[in-house]
């Protein structure tokens, strides 16, 4: 086996195994809903001299269950803004269970505006789509190309690429096959490959006119 077919394999196989494990926290989660279920249960027949540390049990086993939701979409998109997401989440609920005194909140906070600045400074204004465009998996979330790139592709006619142009296909008429072509706000997208009937690669290109907008929002700026 060639060391570029070994990679290829190895790097599929990884990602059948993250497939798994995100199937197998999704169960957990789902079964942790009964839990759910029996702590509220158990709150309405605590006393009141103790309810306040059953819900602070329930509160940080709700945040647990969160948290497992948004590891699951890291594995799933591997997306720097899923990271960042799971990462406030985990501080938000080490801040809210589990701070005692007055410098763990003070900590908290730092560490969440940490997390913010990473997400205002050094993920958004990408130079994604240049001249040519940019071919990019039709399984990228609609949410995080805008979110990292300042692109303003509509998010309510599908999560991922893929699932929009299907819509755009319906909308326009026009088949889902290799070179067909669709637009959508700035975008232009086209079908670059198919495998077995869905579609694996899309070319993005932003329109000129919505360059010339930006250019002139930034010599208004």
């Amino acid at each position: 086996m060639k060391a570029h077919d070994f990679k290829k394999y190895l790097t599929k196989s990884v990602m059948n195994l993250e497939v798994i494990l995100a199937l197998g926290l999704t169960i957990g989660i789902v079964i942790g809903l009964v839990d759910i279920v029996k702590y509220i249960a158990y709150i309405m027949h605590t006393d009141i001299g103790h309810t306040y540390e059953v819900f602070k049990k329930f509160l940080g086993f709700t945040l647990l269950l969160v948290v497992g939701i948004e590891l699951v979409l890291m594995l799933l998109s591997h997306s720097t803004s899923a990271i960042l997401e799971l990462i406030l989440f985990a501080i938000a609920r080490k801040m809210l269970i589990y701070s005692e005194t007055m410098l763990d909140l003070v900590l908290g906070t730092v560490a969440i505006a940490g997390v913010f600045a990473i997400r205002k400074y050094l993920m958004t204004n990408k130079q994604f789509v240049n001249e040519e465009g940019r071919v990019i998996s039709a399984g990228e979330y609609i949410h995080d190309i805008n979110f990292d790139t300042g692109l303003r592709i509509p998010e309510n006619k599908g999560n991922t690429i893929g699932g929009l142009v299907c819509n755009l296909s319906e909308e326009s008429a026009t088949p889902v096959e290799e070179g067909a072509e669709y637009e959508t706000g700035n975008i232009k997208i086209k079908i670059v490959k198919m495998k077995d009937g869905l579609i694996e690669k899309v070319l993005l290109k932003e329109t000129k006119k919505d360059k010339e907008d930006k250019e002139l929002e930034k010599h208004r700026g």
